[in-house]
């Protein structure tokens, strides 16, 4: 419930759906609930959002304002999408159960606009113009989500039982039909989600950067 005297600004009506949607998932969503998590009717909300659409084009501001940007002056630009690239990233992985939204919407509020700017100002200083820079930017941005999605994918499924892992999965075939599966198993110790990440963010960088 509301605080007592505390007024209703979107900032907080945005706050609130956000934690709404890391608690119940999208599916659970809804302005009824937002409302009643706030100490409102649910069409109080429309004074400050125009509608449930325009309340999830909020909430992935948000979570692109919690990822700051680089600030570092003489950063070159691989340097700063890099940091830009990990710190999008952490705040996915945070919220894993907005990301299926994060993942089918483009970007519509002002403070979301100023990030892609950004971000375009850095191909571009990169000398990765014109259509070019909106497939840098289009690639980069689906590999982060993309990748972090499939990390925590068993989160944002309501309902859907995760199954056996790949390893446990390979196990269950003869070594003889799937070879080379069967050789990586014991390899499988070794990986690390952090630095799957790095790989493929650096082996997009060379061929973005050469």
């Amino acid at each position: 419930m509301a605080k007592s005297g505390e007024p209703l600004t979107r900032q907080r009506v945005l706050e609130a759906a956000l934690r709404l949607i890391d608690q119940e998932g999208l599916e659970g969503f809804s302005m009824r609930k937002l409302g009643a998590s706030l100490g409102v009717e649910a069409m109080s909300l429309y004074n400050h959002v125009e509608s449930k659409r325009a309340v999830f084009d909020g909430v992935i501001e948000l979570l692109i304002v919690q990822a700051p940007l680089p600030v570092h002056p003489n950063a070159t630009p691989r340097e700063e999408l890099w940091t830009t690239a990990h710190a999008f990233r952490d705040v996915l992985r945070a919220h894993p159960r907005v990301l299926p939204l994060v993942a089918t919407s483009p970007l519509r509020t002002s403070a979301s606009l100023v990030m892609l700017d950004r971000l375009l100002e850095t191909f571009h200083q990169a000398q990765i113009t014109g259509v070019q820079s909106i497939y840098a930017l289009q690639c980069l941005v689906g590999f982060i989500v993309g990748h972090t999605l499939i990390g925590t994918g068993t989160q944002a499924v309501e309902g859907l039982e995760p199954g056996p892992n790949g390893p446990m999965v390979w196990q269950r075939f003869p070594a003889e039909q799937y070879p080379r599966l069967h050789t990586l198993l014991p390899e499988i110790v070794q990986w690390n989600a952090d630095q799957e990440f790095d790989f493929g963010l650096q082996a997009l960088f060379q061929g973005l950067f050469g």
